[in-house]
């Protein structure tokens, strides 16, 4: 029994794939971040992300919590945010999916639709933060977001596998999660190889002003300030179309019974990518959501 649901962010399996690897290539081990409470990875970042922020005096009893995101933070923010008494604002893109927005608005938060991609949304949720007294949380280039996945997400992966694993694939969104794992995994093991992946077009690889593919979940038309610091860290970044990654979220579905998204998805194209040209050894990737938001491109 638990006594507090927050205490439930974590642990989550790892499961290998059996139907989409075919003989000859590396095995392929896929961390299951959708089975956190609210059904993504980002329920770690907005532990501790908020946890700073209070131990730092900026966040005070029954302050206001600032936030900017294409969802999923958006929802584990606002899910921390009602379990310890804090008001969120949550700035979400416009195409952001409707399932996620209905969630967010049902744990009580504010939510504020904008166009004009992530920046557009940083600045909107630093006016709000401004306006209303509030803690902007800034997932974009808060050091909290690299250290909770160095601190939980990596050691986990560390311990699930001995030891024992040759690469790891992960989307470059806010850029939190590859670089608190790369840092981690790199001082455990020295030939691991840390691989990103963006959309098609993303401006991480064709520069800045660059707007590719839309993948939700991963960065496409900005170049995060965590990436500008801990870019060293990945090996190579590999490119995704958005047909790929929602064709190989299907086949997660389909084959595998993993019920991860759209960034899943591209996760896994890299992942077996990797895997044939590694032939050996073993590959870990996340899925770092739920398909259950993703329905409407299911039908």
């Amino acid at each position: 029994m638990y006594r507090d649901i927050l205490s439930l962010v974590g642990g989550t399996p790892i499961v290998e794939l059996k139907k989409l690897r075919r003989d000859g290539m590396a095995r392929v081990l896929v961390k299951l971040e959708y089975m956190n409470p609210t059904g993504s990875h980002k329920d770690r970042i907005a532990i501790y992300m908020v946890r700073e922020a209070e131990r730092q005096g900026k966040l005070k009893p029954g302050g206001v919590i600032v936030e900017a995101s294409s969802g999923n933070t958006a929802l584990s923010v606002a899910w921390v945010a009602s379990r310890l008494g804090y008001k969120a604002i949550l700035v979400v893109e416009e195409e952001a999916s409707p399932v996620k927005i209905g969630l967010i608005k049902a744990l009580g938060a504010e939510v504020v639709e904008v166009s004009g991609g992530y920046r557009k949304a940083l600045e909107t949720a630093r006016e709000i933060a401004y306006r209303e007294g509030g803690v902007f949380l800034n997932q974009y280039d808060n050091e909290a977001n690299v250290k909770a996945h160095y601190e939980t997400t990596a050691r986990e992966i560390y311990m699930q596998t001995g030891g024992y694993l040759d690469a790891f694939v992960m989307g470059i969104g806010t850029c939190g999660t590859i670089s608190g794992v790369a840092m981690y995994l790199k001082e455990k093991l020295s030939n691991v190889k840390i691989v990103g992946v963006v959309p098609r077009g993303a401006a991480i690889l064709d520069g800045p002003g660059s707007v590719g593919e839309r993948i939700e979940g991963l960065s496409h038309n900005g170049i995060p300030g965590i990436y500008e610091r801990y870019r060293r860290f990945i090996d190579r970044v590999e490119s995704v179309g958005f047909e790929d990654a929602l064709k190989y979220m299907r086949y997660a579905i389909r084959f595998e019974g993993i019920m991860g998204g759209l960034s899943t998805g591209a996760n896994l194209c890299i992942a077996l990518k990797i895997a044939e040209e590694l032939r050996e050894g073993i590959i870990v990737t996340l899925a770092p959501d739920s398909a259950m938001r993703y329905s409407h491109l299911l039908s």
